[in-house]
């Protein structure tokens, strides 16, 4: 058997689940870290004027309220627990957020930060979303 047949076939035995729920774990942590950290650039892609009266809490509070839960999914995701219902809850928060975009498009709502970065930000979600809705099936088949 020859080298490039025995990688070939190393590389199709891989695990692909825990990299993608690292992968998910990873972006989510760092994402509740930098909320943390730096959380006025989030407070601006935040819910914006129209929707305002809907949140009990200020802008900052909902950020760091945010930050946490981001914290405690991601870590909990570090782990081989709890991964379907952790990565759904991702994914379907992920699609809220990407719900929200739309809204604030078609509506041409300002939400405190330019089309462009927009664009960027609900680009990058939809990959995030895939990546959950992904860990969420290959979970719910491993479990089942």
């Amino acid at each position: 058997m020859s080298r490039d047949t025995r990688f070939a076939n190393r590389v199709a035995t891989i695990d692909r689940l825990p990299l993608a729920r690292v992968a998910l774990a990873a972006a989510i942590t760092l994402a509740g870290v930098h909320k943390l950290v730096a959380p006025a650039p989030w407070d601006a892609m935040g819910v914006q004027s129209w929707a305002d009266t809907l949140l009990p809490v200020s802008t900052r509070t909902w950020t760091l309220a945010n930050a946490v839960g981001e914290l405690l999914v991601g870590l909990l995701l570090f782990t081989t627990r709890y991964t379907a219902p952790l990565a759904a809850f991702v994914f379907l928060s992920l699609s809220g957020t990407l719900c929200y975009i739309a809204l604030a498009a078609v509506t041409g709502a300002n939400v405190g930060i330019g089309t462009e970065l927009l664009v960027i930000i609900a680009i990058h979600d939809i990959g995030l979303a895939g990546l959950a809705a992904r860990v969420t099936l290959d979970a719910l088949t491993r479990d089942s």
